[in-house]
């Protein structure tokens, strides 16, 4: 992986490629590797500098994460990040010039080896990034990224890059100070050679300098107090129970600052260590690495069916889907028929995309001219007929069965045969919709989540007739519009529309039960949820929410919606009392310059309980709830797999991911307890709270309900 020659007049270069891998990335094998070329260059007198360089277009990606995942006790966390921090100091403390040049992604472990590096020099192109992500993976950086950045940014440049896990490009990384130079993509070696010759370049870290004076703030003078005080505040309270990786960053540079470079190397590699042995970072690594990276390589697509060339889209449909659908396809390239009912329909929808666009150029997302193509590949119609020629239409109208029925027919007598027909419906049954065409094979659900063009994640319904042909040209449009993808059975309200119904309706119950909607949102916010489930249901509009819990409650019979009272509390609110939605002047809050405030008419509605209900009780509720529906719908073989659940949780509707999703939720709690609980729940609240035989199984098992 490391390979040790000599460029010019004593310079050497440790060029890194990976040969087992696409990306380069240091397992506990290429540490050890990378440690013995140090001993070498250490022992050898005739190299007087060195160049870290990358055979590969990304320079360094991280650490291997299945190791992360393995390590299971604290010597065995620690031991993970031991060999490499004694590596990195090895590397700085040579006494020798050692210049990383950075030709692509240095992430996390990539950016802690440059900036172990005494100089660091960056492609001065988009394809440069670098960052510590770790905290999105519930870690925290382990090779020294809380204890050296520090010097080189300052701590309040340091907190922010930790704690958001958000990369920079190479010129912002050069405006704070993160590297030293940019230089064309095609001369960073030369590049290097020149700073070695004019001196530029130090033989010694900042930190190991007798008069240090730089940009480091003592973390015991008011200004240090402050900056660190006021990132600890942010990290800490009852987030912290379900997120301790924020917290553990900034206790790590807090306390590494207070000493030397190795002290504070040891300091964050305890840090590491209590991380990577919690749960959280396993939970989140298996979901939002390895099951979304799954999600998104299409490793579900049939594969004797050839891939599908697409050039042209049709969407029928110019509203808030629609439109984004439409969006995200100009911008894969396509060529984009925006139909809809009226041409003044039709172009408001572009309109829309154009807004958008425009809001991607003010915040450096877009090109002037990227936006001007795109918007030129966007055709807004009336005619059916100038849907001809379109290799997949994708149906966004309203959520209305007769309507859809309606343009899908109109649709598919323009589509050639075996250009897939795909319906935008979150609830209504794909194998009904099929009857309006006369090739049912070729209808499928993908179901968008809105808004769009940022929401990177499509469920895809088969129906009882689609065929693998047309999943497989579907699941091709979706990799070309970049999103990630689960596929589900088709059934009564899909996957995510029922587990979102399910904690939607509980929330409700609770309300038309007496409890106070704040405190039920308040609940759900602390649990992790991104909003109060009943502020979202004034923001989906009440009326609508009638209809949505229609689509998915069927005949009243499945246990999911025994003892609910979601229909009754939403009916009463609309019919009795004329409360529609936040956009409608008020539902179950009142609002006053778009905030939500208690309505006082709510007592009169539903009675308030003489005693409030504990907190502990409100969040079971809300979060088993979702957790049981999604077991039974993998039990019933509509979702394939507890995995799946889990990413279309966590992308779908932003379900926590600390708990890694929906379906690992029950093993975060564990499955012995989860099952105790919701026979409690059920004695008191009603048989929805049934556990599905698949998980007492594994509790009776003492095994986790999703292994993967």
């Amino acid at each position: 992986m490391f390979a040790l020659s000599e460029v010019a007049n004593g310079v050497a270069e440790i060029r890194i490629d990976r040969a087992d891998m696409d990306l380069n990335v240091m397992d506990q094998d290429a540490v050890a590797e990378f440690a013995g070329v140090i001993d070498r260059i250490a022992a050898d007198d005739l190299i007087r500098a060195v160049l870290v360089t990358s055979a590969k277009k990304t320079f360094v990606a991280g650490g291997d994460l299945r190791e992360i995942v393995a390590a299971d006790t604290l010597e065995k966390a620690r031991a993970l990040v031991d060999a490499n921090r004694v590596c990195l100091r090895r590397l700085e403390t040579l006494g020798k010039p050692v210049i990383a040049l950075i030709n692509g992604l240095a992430l996390g472990g990539g950016l802690e080896l440059a900036m172990a590096c005494t100089y660091r020099i960056a492609a001065d192109t988009p394809a440069v990034k670098l960052g510590l992500p770790e905290v999105g993976l519930g870690l925290i950086p382990g090779a020294g990224g809380t204890q050296r950045t520090p010097y080189l940014i300052g701590t309040e440049e340091t907190l922010k890059l930790a704690l958001s896990g958000r990369p920079i490009s190479a010129q912002q990384a050069l405006d704070i100070g993160l590297i030293d130079e940019l230089a064309p993509a095609d001369g960073l070696v030369a590049a290097g050679l020149a700073a070695i010759e004019a001196g530029v370049v130090p033989a010694t870290q900042p930190w190991d300098r007798h008069q240090y004076t730089g940009v480091l703030p003592d973390p015991e003078t008011e200004d240090g107090r402050a900056v660190l005080g006021k990132f600890l505040r942010a990290v800490t309270g009852r987030a912290a129970r379900n997120e301790p990786a924020p917290a553990a960053i900034v206790a790590a540079m807090r306390a590494g600052l207070a000493t030397d470079m190795d002290a504070g190397l040891m300091i964050e590699q305890d840090q590491f260590a209590q991380v990577v042995a919690g749960p959280v970072s396993k939970a989140k690594i298996k979901t939002a690495h390895f099951g979304v990276n799954a999600a998104k390589s299409m490793s579900m697509r049939p594969r004797d069916i050839p891939r599908y060339e697409i050039k042209r889209v049709g969407v029928l449909g110019a509203g808030q889907m629609g439109s984004g659908i439409a969006h995200v396809s100009a911008q894969a390239g396509f060529e984009v028929a925006l139909l809809d009912i009226s041409a003044e329909a039709a172009e408001k929808g572009k309109a829309a995309i154009a807004r958008n666009c425009e809001t991607a150029i003010a915040k450096g997302r877009m090109s002037r001219e990227a936006a001007d193509a795109l918007l030129a590949r966007i055709t807004p119609v009336t005619d059916y007929a100038m849907l001809d020629g379109a290799d997949i239409i994708v149906e966004a109208v309203s959520e209305n069965e007769t309507i859809k029925h309606k343009v899908l027919a109109a649709a598919a007598a323009r589509l050639r045969p075996g250009a897939p027909l795909a319906s935008n419906t979150s609830t209504l049954p794909i194998t009904g919709l099929a009857e309006a065409s006369p090739r049912p094979e070729d209808v499928i659900g993908l179901h968008f989540f809105s808004p769009v063009d940022r929401m990177p994640f499509v469920e895809v319904i088969r129906g009882e007739k689609t065929t693998d042909q047309t999943l497989a040209r579907s699941l091709d449009f979706i990799k070309a519009i970049r999103k990630a993808v689960i596929v589900v059975r088709d059934a009564l309200g899909f996957y995510t529309s029922r587990v979102v119904g399910a904690y939607t309706g509980e929330a409700l119950t609770l309300m038309a039960e007496g409890v106070d909607p704040v405190q039920v949102d308040k609940v759900a916010l602390a649990a992790g949820m991104p909003l109060g489930p009943l502020t979202m249901a004034d923001i989906t509009s009440l009326p609508l929410m009638i209809d949505l819990f229609g689509s998915v409650t069927g005949d009243g019979t499945r246990p999911g919606v025994q003892g609910w009272r979601a229909i009754e509390a939403v009916t009463r609110l609309v019919n009795d009392f004329g409360r529609t939605s936040r956009a409608g002047g008020g539902g179950i809050y009142d609002y006053v310059d778009g905030k939500p405030l208690p309505w006082p008419g709510l007592a009169d509605a539903f009675p308030p309980r003489t005693e409030r209900m504990p907190d502990e009780v409100v969040e079971k509720r809300l979060m088993y709830a979702q957790a049981l529906e999604a077991a039974r719908l993998i039990e019933d073989g509509v979702v394939a797999t507890p995995t799946d659940a889990d990413v279309g949780s966590v992308l779908g509707w932003a379900f926590p991911t600390w708990t890694g999703g929906v379906a690992s939720y029950i093993d975060m709690v564990g499955a012995a307890k989860f099952v105790a609980d919701c026979d409690e729940l059920r004695a008191e609240f009603g048989d929805r709270f049934t556990v599905p035989q698949i998980v007492r199984d594994a509790a009776a098992r003492g095994e986790r309900f999703n292994p993967a």
